[in-house]
């Protein structure tokens, strides 16, 4: 009898201990970028370099081509905060050391997560292209994880609900669909709606100039993001 109780014993141990190696799992696409002065100096002036020359071609009525690497957005995410103070608000608590990598048709996100005791990295796989008639972007979540683990359903809907309701309400900066943020959400209600796939209307205002443009062609891959903007 004792050695039943013993190996049962062992047994639940074994698998506290594998929870926990599943939880603490990192993937090896996840490396935030730790914020150092060289780095916050290279975002500021690579991002307004870009926004600069963004709006110049817009302005002129010229498409423009960007190229993206994931190292480049992820010197941006942790500059994030000093860059754009605001920028952050209404994110969950919970999230921390953003960190996003471009592979093969997915875009892969990732964000550290914290909630009393438990600690993972909460990560989502998405895709996004241009719909055939261009006058759409079609967005689909194909996975979540929680370290090595699916992740549950209400740590998603704790962090995703919120947001698009957010987001939906506050109609946002101008800049990010034809009426702001409400607009480009209006067809996402939920993370099913995600799973599912959902289409945003591929019409946007560039916020210096306030000058229409579509997103032409999309490519996701080899660690970059490949864009060409089209004036409208």
């Amino acid at each position: 009898m004792r050695s039943v109780s013993t190996a049962a014993a062992a047994t639940a141990l074994v698998g506290v201990v594998a929870l926990w190696l599943a939880l603490e799992y990192k993937p090896g696409w996840y490396r935030p970028v730790v914020l150092d002065e060289a780095t916050l100096r290279r975002a500021r002036i690579e991002s307004v370099g870009l926004a600069d020359r963004i709006s110049e071609r817009l302005v002129h009525r010229l498409p423009v081509d960007v190229t993206l690497t994931d190292r480049t957005i992820n010197e941006w995410l942790a500059a994030l905060p000093e860059l754009w103070p605001n920028a952050g608000d209404g994110l969950p608590p919970e999230l921390s050391q953003p960190a996003v990598r471009f592979d093969a048709g997915t875009v892969h996100l990732g964000a550290h997560y914290a909630n009393g005791g438990w600690r993972a990295i909460l990560g989502l796989a998405l895709s996004i292209d241009v719909s055939l008639d261009g006058r759409s972007l079609e967005v689909r979540l194909h996975g979540a994880a929680s370290g090595a683990l699916p992740a549950p359903r209400s740590v998603l809907d704790r962090i995703i609900d919120p947001l698009l309701d957010r987001g939906r309400r506050r109609n946002g900066p101008r800049g990010v669909g034809e009426n702001g943020w409400g607009a480009a959400l209006r067809n996402v209600r939920s993370t099913d709606d995600l799973f599912q796939g959902v289409s945003i209307g591929n019409r946007f205002v560039w916020f210096n100039g306030h000058r229409p443009f579509r997103i032409a062609t999309i490519d996701v891959g080899d660690r970059k993001l490949r864009l060409r903007l089209e004036p409208l």
